[in-house]
């Protein structure tokens, strides 16, 4: 063993059979592993197809019921609601609407009148008492499009003694369910279907199937195997079909719907053919390997001294950063194959280090290589420059809805797009994540900013791909110059903030760099640092605008605002403030601060004797979310000694239909302390009636924009008495913000509204014109 080529040639062969022994059994291990995950992926699949269907009968049930308890389809005064119902009708959703009497008579916003007593919507309804029903899948006797099938939901329409006095429907295409089947992504030979609790299909690939075939007559000849499936909420099944093929079923009980389940049928064969394929892969790449490796042992072991101290040379020149460094080939022994793999892995890196992976662009560091060498092409001639960057908005969206996958394509596509728009010696590269850079030049300043705007034109839009259909929305900064004295990281940097601005604007626009853009990000910074000390300070004050109760004129309770004192900055929106308290994370210290003061200055005010006061306090979604929050509001609760039962907590409606689940359980734990619940801008987020009775909720703010226009606007003051009628059903208090006008207050007290808020009473004020009011309501009394 004193030959160096023998101990070279024993060591590399022994480490190498071993090396390649334990990855063949870590690569058999995992494979192993692969068939649970695969049948969870479309286990996953199943679910999340079942419950989009279910959402969008949710959807239909929800809009079907508002519908039902308006007052004009409640007063069933035809002639109203034949100018009514057509306005509903959403083409893209609805086929049409229909309302129909007790005695069958029937008025549809396609047809006349017509009678349906011999329905199954007027059976359930009129007969069998039941408040909303969805049918089956059929067609329509009635229209000329009777060869596609129809779905009808339907809910009683009832009196204020709550009795059945009609009901309202809509018909809705059974294509939307065909549409969800088809536009999964499968691999291999995997179809989708909806069966109803008969195995009758409701949706199905084939577009041209009827609907009254069954799932035998399509993948499953066993009534065992049928029934299993429609038992059951969810689960995998396995059977041997006629052709003695092993076939996997995975299905999932659809929510919402009369009895539909959704359910995928894929050989095992086809599902495990990419597994087998990678273990086959993986073997022979590992022989082969094998292989290799041993035959270059015998062919480096001859190599001695001095190609060894060459080649360690090109090691060290390379390691210090020269990657265009090569290694002799042509030394005829393992170094000559050694060197040819580390110019190739040389290469590789060079790659790694200036081109992106995912859309074969320029990465910053090789943008940053390349210009150089194209403005010096370029520095004869006289022309305006540019540094453009683009963000593509809400691209974590694309991923969290369609895969990482899918992002990746919708990067690739776009760098392409972003490659046929260049000229010349321009270049693009992908920045940072979503973000891209480009060189751009032209002859004057007019035909450059004239390009830019093509280019986000250009990015900007419907974009189709894989059959998945988007709005693509871009966020463009440019810095031009005509100066070859800046400084290129200069340019950038000015790109970056012309970009910044855009995305605060709410994005999908361009913008270009001017002087006054850095003004106004070093003043927000300013801000930002001034507010960061604000609370040490002691620059923070709350002011109260009271609530007033209408049934008895007393100011029952006041909401707490903060007001910044800072001389500089006493002009600052407290929109603004709590955006960059948020943007910065001090939202977190600030909201603490308000909660502990409003409580502190209702318990002071009780002290004095107005003890029935309830304070208001805003919470932010940043705020809401912390793990801490209910032990937070505890804590102050008991460090104040106000009554649990004197505070309410302002949510507003976005935060509350986010993650709805991790939010109701919350408001369940401040409830059950004592603390009330106000969701504050309601009727901002249509999706919260879905929700809003499970939320232990005791008043509903009415957002100001529906009061200011409630007087003007039949939809706005449509929204308010349906919002004050629906509150009332479930006994939730109603107040109505930005009440400004005595005709506002008087329709409001028509309607029954609990309580009002807005500058007719009083703007914000300081705590002791609060005590005035109050002393002032007891010498009227």
């Amino acid at each position: 063993m004193q030959s160096i080529r023998n101990q070279i040639l024993i060591y590399l062969m022994v480490g190498a059979i071993i090396l390649f022994g334990l990855l063949f059994v870590f690569s058999d291990l995992k494979l192993n592993e692969l068939p649970k995950h695969i049948k969870a992926q479309y286990s996953e699949i199943v679910n999340a197809r079942s419950d989009e269907v279910a959402k969008e009968l949710k959807g239909f049930i929800e809009q079907i019921t508002i519908i039902s308890k308006s007052p004009i389809i409640r007063s069933m005064d035809l002639e109203k609601i034949k100018s009514y119902l057509p306005n509903l009708v959403l083409k893209n959703k609805y086929r049409n609407m229909t309302i129909a009497y007790p005695d069958g008579r029937a008025w549809s916003t396609i047809l006349d009148e017509f009678d349906i007593s011999h329905q199954e919507q007027y059976q359930k309804i009129f007969v069998e008492e039941e408040e909303c029903i969805i049918s089956q899948p059929f067609y329509s006797p009635y229209v000329h499009e009777s060869d596609k099938p129809i779905i009808i939901i339907s809910h009683s329409v009832t009196d204020e003694k709550n009795r059945v006095i009609g009901l309202v429907n809509i018909v809705i295409n059974n294509e939307f369910l065909n549409e969800v089947v088809r536009g999964m992504n499968l691999k291999g030979e995997a179809y989708g279907w909806i069966i109803n609790k008969d195995g009758v299909l409701v949706a199905h690939p084939d577009s041209q199937g009827s609907l009254k075939k069954n799932i035998k007559d399509y993948i499953i000849d066993d009534s065992n195997i049928i029934d299993q499936i429609l038992e059951e909420e969810s689960g995998i099944i396995e059977y041997i079909d006629e052709n003695g093929e092993n076939i996997l079923v995975f299905f999932n009980k659809i929510r919402e719907s009369p009895d539909w389940t959704f359910l995928i049928s894929i050989s095992e064969k086809s599902i495990y053919k990419e597994i087998n394929g990678v273990r086959n892969t993986i073997l022979a790449a590992i022989i082969i390997g094998l292989i290799l490796v041993i035959a270059f042992c015998f062919f480096y072991s001859r190599s001695l001294s001095k190609p060894i101290l060459e080649l360690k040379k090109v090691f060290e020149r390379a390691a210090n950063g020269d990657l265009n460094i090569r290694a002799n080939e042509k030394i005829y022994n393992e170094l000559g194959l050694a060197a040819k793999s580390f110019n190739k892995m040389l290469e590789k890196i060079k790659d790694l280090t200036y081109r992106d992976m995912v859309t074969e662009l320029y990465n910053y560091n090789g943008f940053f290589l390349e210009l150089p060498y194209k403005m010096k092409k370029l520095a004869d001639k006289k022309i305006v420059t540019s540094i453009v960057i683009i963000s593509i908005d809400d691209f974590k969206r694309i991923n969290s809805i369609h895969g990482f996958d899918f992002g990746d394509g919708v990067l690739c596509d776009f760098a392409r797009q972003l490659k046929n728009f260049l000229r010349g010696e321009e270049i693009v590269a992908r920045f940072l994540g979503d973000e891209f850079i480009l060189f751009l030049y032209e002859d004057d300043m007019l035909t450059i900013e004239e390009r830019i705007r093509k280019l986000w034109n250009l990015c900007s839009g419907e974009v189709k791909i894989n059959d998945n259909q988007f709005v693509m929305r871009v966020s463009i900064g440019a810095s031009v110059s005509t100066d070859d004295s800046i400084a290129i990281e200069e340019i950038i940097h000015q790109a970056t903030i012309a970009k910044l601005i855009v995305k605060k604007m709410g994005g999908n626009h361009y913008r270009f760099y001017d002087f006054e853009l850095e003004e106004l990000i070093k003043e927000e910074q300013k801000i930002e640092n001034d507010l960061y000390h604000a609370i040490e300070k002691n620059e923070f004050k709350l002011v109260y605008q009271p609530i007033r109760e209408l049934a008895t004129g007393r100011n029952v309770g006041t909401e707490a605002l903060i007001r910044w004192t800072n001389p500089l900055y006493s002009k600052v929106s407290p929109l603004v403030l709590i955006q960059i308290a948020e943007q910065n994370g001090l939202i977190i210290e600030i909201g603490r601060w308000v909660l502990k003061e409003a409580c502190r200055q209702n318990k002071q005010w009780q002290k004095e004797g107005y003890s029935s006061v309830i304070v208001s306090v805003n919470v932010s979604a940043i705020q809401f979310e912390q793990t801490n929050f209910v032990e937070m509001v505890k804590e102050i609760l008991e460090e104040t000694e106000l009554e649990p039962k004197y505070l309410e907590l302002e949510i507003t409606e976005r935060i509350a239909m986010d993650r709805v689940e991790e939010k109701l359980l919350k408001m369940k734990e401040l409830k059950s302390m004592g603390v009330r619940i106000s969701i504050d801008d309601f009727g901002t987020g249509y999706s919260s009636l879905a929700y809003f009775t499970r939320f232990p909720i005791d008043t509903l703010k009415i957002d100001r924009s529906f009061i200011n226009d409630m007087l003007n606007d039949e939809n706005a003051k449509t929204i308010v008495t349906t919002i004050i009628n629906m509150a009332k059903s479930i006994k939730i208090k109603t107040i109505a913000e930005g009440v400004e006008t005595w005709e506002q207050l008087e329709y409001l007290k028509k309607k029954s509204c609990d309580q009002i808020q807005g500058y007719l009473i009083s703007k914000p004020v300081d705590p002791h014109i609060i005590v005035e009011m109050f002393e002032e309501e007891i010498l009227t009394n």
